[in-house]
């Protein structure tokens, strides 16, 4: 099992709901602006096709109204047969239709449309009639948009558009009829719809992008908001273990050195009986005064100055302290520090606290017949960090109580304080390291202190 420092978590979860509620707002708005910009480049692509096709319209009838064409009536808009046809023969034009004011039809290319007939309610047409150029564009035979002169246009559901022409008169400019064209713009379809495919492409991804860059960024602040509350929280512990240190240094000390005082006397003394407990008593007392020692520590840690440490010899004089210790308690000792390992960023009385600190943890952990400890040294994958791992074969840490062991006065042993290891990660974390914890339950720890390479 792998654990790392633990964050506090807050109530308000700020990284679930903008993974949610960002999600849903950035969707929405790409859908919708996907819509309007699909829906305003087929409109703009209409228009301009439209307006093409009645400039080509309006200066051909130009032509040959000048000849004395009319279109008063069916028998006089004959003479603008073979014009008409050739509107018909345009690329993509299905059918043409020619109306006249009154919103009869005078000409059809399509037969099955009677002539002099009017077809009752058309807002195009009206529209046109009026001297606004109408476009109407849908698919065939959908009844919504039906009209009773769409018979024989075409396969069902092919797109078509359908053009309402003004024909203007050469000299007044009024409107005497309204030329009616569809057309099933192949080209044009396909255009549209590579056209909506690529702004759709281009929504998603911006939205894609905006999401990535606002999740960064409110990732950002998220672990910024908790590391800034866990510091929070640890400031306010710090001051009541700050108020109970000084209590109890003030209060117990002074009698601890009496107590130490007399045991150490009647141990040195020839023949007294009970030399075993004065050397429990001073054992004890000694516990004690260590546990004062690292209450002060953890409250009142200064800031002290940075500086290029070489772990080698640091870790050796840690080591040194503790052999009678580890010969008493058969524990064995395994150095791999190899040659060259870098300079690291720490302070040395600071990091003989977290190293002394560690190792006795390892043998406490240890069992009654003894066990081994591994320090190992080494530069990270990055050059940037050197890691040193601390291992031990002991009894291991219940995952239960993993994310547990940073909290203050926190302890799994019985004789234990419970400021250790958040003693530990403080004086790391003020270096710029990190603290990492893997165990199993029955086969031992290792914890690896991160440091930057000096």
């Amino acid at each position: 099992m792998y654990r790392t420092d633990p964050v506090a978590y807050s109530q308000f979860d700020l990284l679930r709901r903008f993974l949610l509620l960002s999600l849903i707002a950035i969707c929405l708005a790409s859908a919708v602006s996907a819509v309007l910009m699909s829906r305003f480049l087929t409109n703009r692509l209409l228009q301009r096709d439209a307006e093409v096709t009645r400039d080509f319209v309006q200066n051909v009838m130009e032509i040959e109204l000048a000849k004395g064409y009319t279109l008063d009536h069916p028998e006089a808009a004959k003479g603008l047969v073979e014009f008409l046809k050739h509107i018909a023969t345009l690329p993509d034009v299905v059918r043409a239709n020619v109306y006249g004011k009154d919103a009869t039809l005078l000409w059809s290319s399509e037969n099955r449309l009677g002539l002099g007939k009017n077809y009752g309610r058309n807002p195009e047409l009206a529209g046109a009639l009026a001297g606004k150029l109408e476009i109407e564009s849908g698919e065939v035979d959908v009844q919504r948009k039906a009209k009773a002169e769409h018979v024989n246009l075409g396969k069902a559901h092919m797109r078509f558009v359908e053009m309402y022409i003004p024909m203007l008169h050469a000299g007044t400019g009024a409107v005497i009829g309204v030329v009616e064209v569809y057309r099933i713009p192949t080209a044009l379809s396909q255009a549209m719809n590579a056209g909506t495919a690529l702004t759709w492409m281009i929504s998603i991804g911006i939205g894609l992008f905006l999401y990535v860059v606002l999740f960064w960024i409110v990732q950002r602040a998220d672990l910024h908001i908790r590391s800034q509350q866990e510091r929070l929280i640890e400031s306010e512990t710090m001051g009541a273990v700050g108020e109970m240190a000084s209590a109890i240094a003030h209060g117990i000390r002074n009698p601890l050195s009496s107590v130490r005082s007399s045991a150490e006397l009647w141990q040195d003394t020839p023949g007294a009986a009970g030399a075993g407990s004065a050397r429990d008593i001073v054992a004890e007392v000694d516990r004690i005064d260590q546990w004062i020692r690292e209450l002060l520590t953890y409250s009142a840690l200064r800031d002290y100055r940075k500086e290029a440490i070489d772990p080698q010899p640091l870790i050796a004089a840690c080591v040194a302290g503790f052999e009678k210790e580890m010969k008493q308690k058969r524990v064995t000792l395994e150095l791999s520090l190899p040659d060259g390992l870098p300079r690291i960023q720490a302070n040395a009385s600071l990091l003989m606290q977290v190293l002394n600190n560690l190792i006795c943890n390892a043998l406490e952990a240890m069992p009654a017949d003894g066990g081994a400890i591994r320090i190992a040294g080494e530069r990270c994958a990055d050059q940037r960090r050197v890691a040193i791992a601390i291992s031990d074969t002991g009894s291991g840490i219940d995952p239960a109580h993993i994310d547990q062991l940073y909290q203050p006065f926190f302890t799994t042993k019985a004789k234990g304080l419970g400021v250790g290891l958040t003693l530990v990660r403080r004086i790391v974390r003020r270096f710029g390291g990190h603290v990492q914890i893997e165990s199993t339950r029955g086969k031992g720890t290792v914890i690896t202190l991160g440091f930057l390479a000096a």
